[in-house]
């Protein structure tokens, strides 16, 4: 099954690129297009036209990228037209017109190129937290990982592991043979190195998971004790309503903010005090379940 999708930002924008992965994709740019087959890995402006009509939809590049050499191991088009929403809706039209092409999941794209071998799954994990950073301290953190920094200590454990294990084994099977005499104490030195260096990376406070979902800050007081204020005077635009009134806010309301290139969450909640109001109580339980949440 070839599959399609919009692989750039939805939205109106100036250029938008729809990509098509799988055996349909050359039959998708013969029925689009006119004229000579574009070259692989060459952009080549194009009349993309609806599907068995002349009917010009947009002018755009086509880059044709053959499998396995391309992202998902399999030949690959991607069609780079003017970002319009029409446009795009009409484009993928066409395209599902084809026979056996049907519209990608969310991140089926990568997942073909875990599975055909061309991205591990670290690689392909980090991608989506790059497409999803919003701030530097994200995106520093999925580069890294994405550049196999994580990877080759992985691998750096494995083999030292499957050393260790070789070691074991020669020990067990040939316990009577002139092995060198400080196997065993190789063995466990080695053995200790690799766990104190994998339990630093497992103890780290889920730095990394904080980082990818963000710094949860739970702002918890007294009615009229100025956390409303706050949470604006931090958002720098009006996200909560402030009134001398108290017992105002009712629900849990959250900013997410980029302090100094961290991502943090801040939850604005309703003030603590003896309240009749069920509404207002209910407020008050979930400001003291978030409060208990970031303890």
């Amino acid at each position: 099954m070839t599959i399609y999708a919009l692989s750039s930002g939805p939205g109106i924008s100036g250029i938008s690129v729809v990509r098509v992965s799988g055996s349909e994709a050359k039959n998708v740019v013969k029925k689009l297009t006119t004229g000579d087959f574009p070259e692989p890995r060459k952009a080549t402006l194009k009349n993309i036209n609806k599907i068995n009509t002349n009917e010009l939809i947009d002018q755009g590049m086509v880059i044709w990228f053959p499998g396995p050499e391309s992202y998902t191991g399999e030949d690959l088009v991607e069609f780079h037209v003017h970002g319009s929403r029409a446009v795009i809706e009409e484009l993928q039209n066409s395209i599902s017109k084809v026979e056996n092409c049907r519209l990608a999941e969310p991140g089926e794209f990568t997942k073909l190129a875990f599975q055909n071998n061309k991205i591990n799954l670290l690689k392909a994990e980090s991608i989506g937290d790059l497409i999803a950073a919003e701030t530097e301290i994200q995106r520093k953190q999925a580069i890294k990982i994405m550049s196999g920094a994580s990877h080759k200590k992985f691998n750096e454990w494995r083999e030292g592991l499957l050393k260790i294990l070789s070691n074991v084994e020669a020990k067990i099977d040939f316990p009577d043979d002139d092995l060198p005499k400080d196997i065993l104490k190789n063995i466990k030195l080695n053995s200790e190195k690799i766990k104190l260096e994998i339990l630093k990376t497992l103890e780290d406070e889920k730095v990394g998971e904080r980082i990818r979902e963000g710094f949860k800050i739970a702002i918890v007081g007294p009615s009229n004790a100025g956390k409303s204020s706050l949470l604006n005077y931090l958002s720098r635009r009006e996200v909560a309503i402030v009134s001398e009134i108290a017992g105002t806010t009712r629900d849990v309301i959250e900013a997410h903010l980029n302090i100094n290139g961290y991502p943090v969450v801040v939850s604005d909640t309703a003030g603590i005090r003896d309240s009749k109001d069920e509404i207002e109580k209910k407020g008050i339980k979930l400001a003291l379940k978030k409060q208990m949440m970031q303890i």
